[in-house]
């Protein structure tokens, strides 16, 4: 007899509960809860097919990769897919489908247009064509167990909350918020089967399925430990560069769960330069280090969801299933160059490999670092065949005090790949992983829930800044999601992106990436991620190891001016109140001219009338005065004076995009005592200028 695990006889109960009104559907409110925590569900291919499907606020004007502007449009709050009028309501449609499908995830932030609005508009959920929404409530509320149903169903998060409860329709559905639309995702199943029998959502269903929900959401809070298995383990040291085997029963069978707990002198590194790889029927199928497949990079951070779990002991869970025909072998690689100690238990259990089973996947890979500019689309991984994609991590090494996210994910499955437009873009990488913006994110952000985890969130000092001192998001930034009822589908091909768009533009804000995905898929597929035991081997990434090799590349690709000092480099300045004054990165220019250093000084809402002085000290010899400013599409007219003689009258700096001037001369000066004042007040605009602003680059005093 083969004694099935505690989690599967739960699903098998429920499966065999009363259905109440269920009867003649394929697919129900109740089976699509049983799904949620059935992790068979993911581990083969589903009876009924479907395409995940994000709705999203994202910024319209991102059509088409050729467009780099477009592409990568950030600004992604308030659109929609219409407006329309409802019993004399406005009402604007957030997501709207034909056919049968399911709602399986709405995101939204727990504010609304402002970060002080925490009320926020009313949502309705229509379906099947009824005029009379099936649910009326407000959105933040919705997602803020302050509707129906509680954690996990829906739980708050960091800025945000999500409702995962599933919410199926026969025929159509569409939502809409009331007034006025922010940021949002709602992701949702199509099935490819027009014919397939939903059943449509009500809000009787929920009490009616009480029990069932309450099972489910006791499994999901706190997963039950496999029973009825056999386990294989080893606890040894590994010598650097060694290894050590796992031999997994023969036959067909599936690993219920995998243990690891690592100890080493350098535990960061070890969990790096330790990598798990696992051969199904004689293929690798994971290859991962050891902390990036549990997302607990360089430290031991505890938290717990569905699939994986990682206590403060260091031990580290995974109860994703890992089905196989024939053969089976887990390999622990020590790449580093210190002895690791590791104890490994696999607990298997006998099953049937049908032709719809699948192989586990797990793969790595890393970048960095990059510079702010150009944004770009980073891969998680492309795959050719047949599979459903169920997770990812990503871990972002910041060296810089500043807000390292807002790239959206861009999710490309079979058709998507013709039409070169994926039918998944988010909002951001934050949103993404379930979490928001609306301030900067410190370790009070950290958080775990079934599906979600901000693992970690910097909190590293400065190097200049006293012991103990933590500054927002530097250091490590690890997240991961889950997805059960919203995993990915594909028959032929996949491929998942994320944009790296850095929030901050500082010339030195580089960042370094680590990315892991997880994915089934049937025999006979392939994808671009090949082992990387060169990249383990290295030293770690730290913050101060970024910074190191970011200055000396910055450092090296600087354009100059010979003997030019920069304008934001000089302390003795007077402006007016209401300016703010910007230092920005620029690398090159539209019409390719280049900035000093690559950086300018800006003053943003200056004014007619306004005047900006600065001051040099330590001057003992007339001067040749060079000037370099800036020229842009907003910016305007300008006097010049040196030592309070004007030099220049009605200098323009309107231009139709930002750009160097060039040498401004202004002549022989002598020092006022030991000073040379330069001053620029504001006279007016060129007639096609939208502003009064300035800008200036440098100066040289021959």
């Amino acid at each position: 007899m083969i004694r099935l695990p505690a989690y599967l006889l739960m699903v098998v109960c429920l499966l065999t509960a009363p259905a109440f009104a269920d009867e003649g559907y394929d697919i129900t409110f109740e089976s699509l809860l049983n799904e949620m925590a059935d992790r068979t569900a993911v581990a083969q291919w589903p009876e009924h097919e479907y395409k995940a499907l994000l709705a999203s606020s994202y910024n319209r004007a991102t059509k088409t990769p050729d467009d780099p502007n477009g592409w990568f449009a950030n600004g992604d709050t308030g659109y929609v897919i219409r407006e329309e009028t409802n019993n004399g309501r406005r009402e604007l449609v957030m997501m709207e489908h034909d056919g049968p499908g399911v709602i399986t995830r709405i995101w939204v932030p727990f504010f609304f247009g402002s970060f002080n609005d925490r009320t926020g508009e009313t949502v309705r959920i229509y379906l099947d064509g009824n005029p009379e929404p099936v649910i009326e409530t407000n959105l933040i509320g919705l997602i803020r167990e302050e509707w129906k149903v509680k954690s996990p169903f829906s739980h708050i998060t960091p800025r945000a909350g999500d409702l995962y409860l599933p919410i199926p329709y026969g025929k159509s559905c569409k939502i809409t918020v009331e007034n006025r639309a922010f940021f949002y995702n709602i992701n949702y199943r199509a099935y490819l089967d027009k014919d397939v029998k939903v059943q449509t959502f009500s809000e009787d269903l929920i009490d009616k399925h009480t029990e069932t929900l309450e099972q489910v959401g006791r499994e999901l809070l706190k997963p039950t430990a496999p029973d009825g298995q056999s386990e294989q383990g080893l606890k040894e040291s590994i010598a650097a560069g060694g290894q050590a085997n796992v031999e997994l029963p023969k036959g067909s069978n599936t690993i219920q769960q995998l243990t690891f707990k690592l100890d080493a002198e350098d535990l960061g590194q070890a969990l790096r330069s330790t990598v798990v790889e696992i051969k199904f029927d004689g293929k690798t199928t994971v290859w991962c280090p050891l902390g990036d497949f549990f997302a607990t990079v360089r430290t031991v951070e505890p938290y717990n969801t569905w699939e994986r779990d990682v206590m403060k002991d260091g031990t580290m869970v995974c109860r994703w299933l890992m089905p196989y025909e024939k053969t089976a072998t887990l390999t622990l690689h020590n790449l580093g160059e210190q002895q690791v100690k590791i104890e490994a238990r696999v607990g298997s259990s006998p099953s049937k490999w049908t032709g719809r089973s699948m192989h586990f996947y797990a793969a790595w890979t890393t970048l960095g670092p990059l510079p702010p500019n150009p944004k770009k689309d980073m891969n998680f991984v492309e795959i050719k065949g047949k599979g459903i994609h169920v997770g990812d991590n990503i871990a972002v090494v910041n060296p810089n005090w500043a807000w390292w996210g807002e790239g959206d994910e861009k999710i490309y499955v079979d058709d998507d790949f013709e039409r070169n437009f994926p039918s998944q873009i988010g909002t951001g990488t934050e949103d993404y992983y379930g979490w928001a913006g609306g301030r900067h994110p410190t370790r009070e952000d950290e958080f775990h829930v079934p599906f979600l985890a901000n693992v970690r969130v910097g909190g590293e000092p400065m190097p200049d800044q006293q012991e103990g001192t933590t500054i927002h998001t530097r250091g490590y930034n690890t997240c991961t999601r889950t997805r059960a009822l919203d995993a990915n589908l594909f028959r032929e091909r996949f491929k998942f992106d994320m944009e790296h768009w850095n929030f901050s533009q500082g010339r030195t804000h580089w960042l370094h990436y680590a990315k892991a995905a997880f994915w089934y898929a049937a025999p006979g597929s392939t994808h671009n991620r090949e082992p990387m035991p060169d990249a383990v081997a290295q030293a770690l990434e730290t913050p101060e190891s970024i910074e190191a090799v970011v200055l000396a590349r910055v450092e090296a690709d600087l354009f100059r001016i010979e003997d030019a000092i920069d304008f934001e480099t000089l302390k003795t300045r007077s402006v007016p109140d209401h300016t703010r004054a910007h230092v920005h990165t620029y690398t090159e220019n539209s019409d390719g001219s280049r900035f000093n250093r690559d950086t300018l000084l800006f003053f943003q809402h200056a004014k007619h009338g306004d005047s900006f002085e600065f001051t040099i000290t330590e001057q003992y010899k007339q001067r040749d005065i060079t000037l370099y400013m800036v020229k842009s599409w907003d910016f305007g007219v300008l006097d010049i004076y040196v030592n309070g003689k004007k030099v220049k009258e009605g200098w323009d700096g309107y231009s139709a995009a930002v750009s160097a001037s060039g040498a401004v001369e202004l002549g022989k000066h002598k020092p006022d005592g030991n000073l040379i004042r330069i001053k620029f007040v504001v006279t007016g605009k060129h007639k096609d200028s939208k502003g009064t602003f300035l800008g200036m680059d440098c100066f040289v005093l021959e």
